[in-house]
């Protein structure tokens, strides 16, 4: 039986891979760890990445589940600290914050219209 330990890493695929992962190193402030000519690779923190990869295509809006088959969300400490941090660097919510089950949670869209969100450690 597999016994996950948790996600190694996981990633999106960008037409504009520059443009995109600069939006995520300073837009939504990840640490960038390697830059090549087909791959960024960032820390999420607990041995987690998130990698972008060139050769995708983007969106002028926000894509559908047929267009984005994963959804990448990052875990948090605490949700409105994380939130504001955004707003400051001029990344906003598309929407309001959500529960279900003891998790709390918001969404976003970024620059290529795929989706992304922020997910309460604490609920």
């Amino acid at each position: 039986m597999l016994k996950p330990q948790g996600l190694a890493h996981a990633g999106l695929v960008a037409e504009d891979l520059s443009k995109l992962s600069a939006f995520y190193e300073n837009g939504v402030g990840l640490h960038l760890l390697e830059r090549n000519d087909g791959c960024h690779i960032f820390n999420i923190g607990r041995n987690a990445l998130f990698e972008i990869w060139a050769g995708g295509s983007s969106s002028p809006s926000r894509k559908s589940p047929a267009q984005q088959s994963v959804r990448i969300c990052f875990s948090v400490e605490r949700l409105e600290p994380s939130i504001q941090d955004l707003l400051t660097r001029g990344v906003t919510p598309v929407g309001e914050i959500g529960s279900h089950l003891g998790t709390r949670w918001v969404h976003y869209t970024d620059p290529e219209g795929n989706a992304f969100g922020l997910v309460d450690l604490h609920g």
